[in-house]
């Protein structure tokens, strides 16, 4: 009977384990101040090829971080599986006492496909300019 309650035990251990799925990281991820109200921030993540990013949503600050959520949406009822890069380019408002940035961004089923967090940078002399 204890055999039987240990494989019990092992087997609930293991498949919540295999359920668990780890969030990606931003293959590149980057914030600079751009004026005393406004970040921009800058992100790659690989999604699929009919993703569309929406505007950032920010949670309320707490203390010098706050939580900004990208959502996105389908741009197409049919498309392919292929994993591309998505570019975030967007400015978000953020006063002067913003000094980290907790990003995600989620599917249209609101699960999260990356997260990362990132240290504003105060002094980019290059903050507005795209990528080049």
């Amino acid at each position: 009977m204890l055999f039987v309650r240990t494989a019990l035990v092992a087997a609930f251990c293991c498949s919540g384990a295999v359920l668990a799925q780890e969030v990606a990281s931003f293959t590149e991820l980057s914030a600079c101040r751009v004026d005393e109200g406004h970040v921009l921030v800058r992100a790659t993540f690989d999604g699929g090829a009919c993703q569309a990013v929406g505007p950032a949503q920010l949670a309320e600050p707490r203390g010098t971080i706050v939580a900004v959520h990208f959502p996105t949406s389908s741009t197409s009822e049919m498309c392919t599986m292929q994993i591309v890069p998505v570019d975030i380019i967007q400015i978000i408002e953020a006063s002067v006492v913003i000094a980290d940035l907790a990003v995600s961004v989620s599917d249209p089923q609101n699960n999260v496909l990356a997260e990362g967090q990132v240290e504003v940078d105060e002094n980019a002399p290059d903050c507005v300019a795209p990528r080049g």
